[in-house]
């Protein structure tokens, strides 16, 4: 729990050219926040997107390339804050950001519950689905609502680019239930906090629309691709693209944070045809990585000796071991 903490590092797809690292942070708030609760006892932050390189052990020319407006400054805590990076093969970067607050996914002119799509260098693609206001307005549009690529968002956990359909994907995390794995589309609402296939950790159906008394049509929602009920509380993902362990081309790789498993899911397009557990009760599994050797590593979280672990063959380890 608490504000303030690096969420992503992600290297620039011509890192090798360029040097450029992206860090998806939440910024603290400076003295003088306008936020609304900046009287509270924590401090408030947002999430923050930077790109800097590293020079001579230096962090150097640093680009601040998104943040959202002081106003949407929050003391909630950085669980629900998102913090994944994703780049696509058209030169945008993709930032997920979550549910800092609780209504804020359906309002297009608050950053949270979002994911947000800008070029490498931070300029606004022309072609996001909320750049233009309705004709003849003169309303200003904030800059994060311009950036926004979807909505409905509860807590994205994951985001990575589906080089075989090329679409973004996300998973995210449901309440009681609802863990969910998303094809994300420009300009869809994916409905939270008004619609979830997962119940209130009251038992209750998720339909917070109601006591707002606000009218809400479920068709309007681009459903799940994936509902993952009772939820193992889904993390990050992978879709591996190698050759090393030849059975899993092309699948997802996602990790779990409750069921502490490795879970390997195959898609015909977008329609899942099989799931297979790999690892059964490691641990809770926060981040998973497709190495350049074609290998899996996994970031293994704990309160005491948090590791990363390392997958290889099994015809692998075995040569590995007749070595030594």
């Amino acid at each position: 729990m608490g504000v303030g903490w690096l969420l992503g590092v992600a290297a620039h797809p011509d890192y090798n050219e360029n040097g450029w690292i992206y860090l998806h942070y939440t910024d603290l708030c400076p003295n003088g926040c306008t936020g609304d609760d900046s009287d509270s006892f924590f401090p408030v932050s947002m999430n923050r997107l930077d790109r800097g390189r590293i020079r001579d052990g230096d962090w150097v020319d640093v680009e601040t390339l998104w943040q959202a407006q002081i106003d949407s400054y929050t003391s909630a805590p950085d669980t629900g804050a998102g913090g994944r990076i994703a780049f696509d093969n058209d030169e945008h970067v993709y930032i997920s950001i979550g549910i800092k607050d609780l209504y804020g996914p359906q309002d297009l002119n608050n950053p949270f519950g979002k994911i947000h799509r800008i070029m490498y260098d931070g300029s606004i693609p022309p072609d996001n689905p909320f750049v233009i206001t309705t004709t003849g307005s003169s309303e200003e549009i904030p800059f994060t609502r311009k950036t926004i690529w979807t909505y409905g968002h509860r807590s994205p956990q994951g985001l990575e680019w589906n080089y075989t359909r090329g679409r973004m994907w996300n998973s995210e995390m449901g309440p009681r239930g609802g863990d969910e794995i998303n094809e994300l589309l420009p300009g869809k609402n994916y409905g939270w906090p008004y619609h979830s296939l997962g119940l209130e950790y009251d038992g209750r159906t998720v339909e917070r629309n109601k006591p707002l008394k606000i009218e809400f049509d479920v068709n309007t929602v681009e459903q799940t691709l994936v509902d993952i009920s009772p939820s193992p509380a889904i993390s990050s993902f992978a879709f591996y693209d190698n050759d090393k362990f030849v059975n899993w081309k092309d699948n997802i790789l996602i990790g779990s944070l409750k069921g502490s498993s490795l879970f390997r899911m195959v898609f015909d397009g977008k329609k899942l045809v099989h799931t297979e557990t790999l690892i059964k009760n490691l641990a809770r599994i926060r981040d998973v990585e497709v190495g350049y050797d074609g290998l899996v590593y996994l970031l293994l979280e704990a309160r005491e000796g948090s590791k990363i672990v390392r997958l290889v063959p099994i015809d692998e380890r075995r040569e590995v071991a007749g070595k030594n």
